[in-house]
């Protein structure tokens, strides 16, 4: 019986932190009702982060097309997004791209991939109310899988 009872703790203790969340969230709401509509920006409720990377490069096209549709949807919710990428076409040039709302930026970084290295592909999305398994997906699709090499 002991241990079926530290399984109901660890069940409340999970369930207890949306309820927080939650909580805080109809608290803010409620001291914002008198404020007018535009200050929407800076509510923070609901914003999070969260990291995609790929070990495989990625299509340049594809990528550009992926964010552009990405920040048309999303405009308002998605903040900032940012990352380090590996293009399949560009040999050893890393770049650096940054998103902010619909304004996409991409430069080549002065490092290169060094010889050796994992070229890990990582973007950051920053914003509120984020899809992540629908961002992801769409990430997935931009990355070159080399037919020649098959995953161990």
């Amino acid at each position: 019986g002991h241990d079926q009872h530290g399984h109901d703790q660890q069940e409340q203790h999970e369930h207890a932190v949306p309820a927080a969340q939650e909580t805080a969230a109809h608290g803010h709401g409620h001291a914002g009702a008198t404020q007018p509509a535009k200050k929407r920006k800076h509510d923070i409720s609901g914003v999070g982060s969260f990291a995609l990377t790929s070990e495989y490069p990625l299509d340049s096209q594809l990528f550009n097309r992926f964010m552009v549709n990405l920040l048309q949807r999303k405009k308002d919710d998605l903040y900032r997004s940012k990352g380090v990428l590996c293009f399949a076409q560009e040999g050893d040039a890393k770049y650096i791209f940054q998103g902010v709302h619909e304004q996409i930026q991409f430069e080549q970084s002065t490092n290169k991939w060094a010889e050796g290295d994992v070229r890990m592909s990582k973007v950051v999305f920053i914003g509120r109310d984020l899809d992540r398994e629908e961002i992801e997906a769409g990430f997935l699709t931009c990355c070159v899988h080399p037919e020649t090499q098959h995953p161990h």
